[in-house]
């Protein structure tokens, strides 16, 4: 399980926390059991979702520039996490819904069959500068970045752990070097 210190320094780099929810709904939007499952739901039961900025929980910078280049994962730049609502309709401004984000993929891409498997064994967690979306796999717990820009490259595993992913894009990630 998280350690508390782990807790504080990935809290300490959010400026906003989304809305305040329990073990049991956390436990219920990721029922299955994988590696690091604790550590997860205990960093929703703290957080649920955020971001560095109070407006980067819906808004990012979404220029194609800014798009980190396959392989060159370490230059991701976190800029919050989605937070979890059991009703996938839900609006929670300026919180990003993961559920909502999940089901409106789902319908988007339901006529592409790797997307669609892809979809349902993932769910999103956070997001980055420029809007790409960073996935835990509900199956083995390791994080997955997918460019929706160039979905047929597939997904690319950047951590094989939720709290190293948290360590190293979150609680340690680099600076912007954006103009």
């Amino acid at each position: 399980m998280l350690a508390k210190k782990f807790l504080l320094d990935a809290r300490a780099r959010f400026c906003i926390v989304g809305p305040q929810i329990s073990q049991n709904v956390v436990e219920l939007v990721f029922p299955s059991l994988f590696a690091g499952r604790e550590d997860l739901i205990q960093f929703y039961v703290n957080q649920n979702g955020g971001g560095i900025n109070e407006d980067c929980c819906i808004v990012h910078c979404g220029n194609p520039d800014h798009r980190v280049p396959r392989g060159q994962w370490e230059r991701i730049r976190i800029e919050g996490f989605y937070s979890i609502s059991l009703d996938p309709d839900e609006k929670m401004h300026p919180f990003a819904n993961m559920l909502r984000l999940h089901k409106t993929l789902l319908h988007g891409y339901a006529q592409v069959p790797e997307m669609r498997r892809f979809l349902e064994g993932h769910l999103p967690i956070a997001f980055d500068h420029s809007g790409m979306n960073a996935w835990i796999n509900l199956t083995t717990g390791s994080i997955q970045f997918v460019n929706w820009y160039s979905y047929k490259e597939g997904p690319a595993e950047i951590a094989p752990s939720f709290q190293e992913f948290v360590s190293r894009f979150w609680i340690n990630g680099p600076e912007p070097d954006f103009d």
